[in-house]
């Protein structure tokens, strides 16, 4: 049965990339809600434990909670101004991805988001502001990249440490 909250992909992929290594996917489109990152870190915990990666799932779950509100946050910004006569037909939502391969997690999150991601200095109790420095301090990797059809893919990197 499909959640009127969110819509995932039929379902995990497994499939061969161009140099014949193993790529397995997860992707599932939410509303752009704070209620996705819920969504997104339960996407996260029962993919990881689907591909016996439980070692990764803590930090998996904060990387992907704290993009996931940037999205929503870059969403919001944007509905803001489809609401000001400045854009239209906005649909409101944000798409979250989990990859593996040769034992690394990928974390990706689309956002029609217009304006690149930044890391804020802030002090520990700040309560806002801190989402990506916290993806810097987690994951081994972490960058964006524009797309063609429009908007931003933030993503992160982890992998086992011995």
């Amino acid at each position: 049965m499909r959640s009127a909250v969110a819509r995932q992909a039929q379902g995990a992929v497994t499939r061969k990339n161009a140099v014949g290594h193993s790529l397995s996917l997860n992707c599932m489109e939410l509303p752009a809600h704070p209620i996705a990152a819920s969504h997104a870190r339960r996407l996260a915990v029962h993919t990881l434990a689907r591909w016996d990666m439980q070692w990764s799932t803590d930090m998996a779950e904060l990387i992907m909670s704290e993009l996931v509100a940037n999205a929503v946050k870059a969403t919001g910004e944007l509905r803001d101004l489809a609401r000001a006569g400045d854009a239209s037909g906005l649909r409101e939502f944000i798409r979250v991805g989990l990859y593996r391969f040769r034992g690394r997690i990928v974390i990706e999150v689309w956002d029609r988001g217009r304006t690149p991601p930044r890391t804020k200095s802030g002090a520990l109790d700040d309560e806002n502001g801190r989402g990506l420095q916290i993806v810097d301090d987690l994951a081994d990797q972490w960058g964006y990249r524009w797309l063609a059809t429009g908007g931003k893919v933030v993503w992160a990197t982890i992998t086992p440490h011995a």
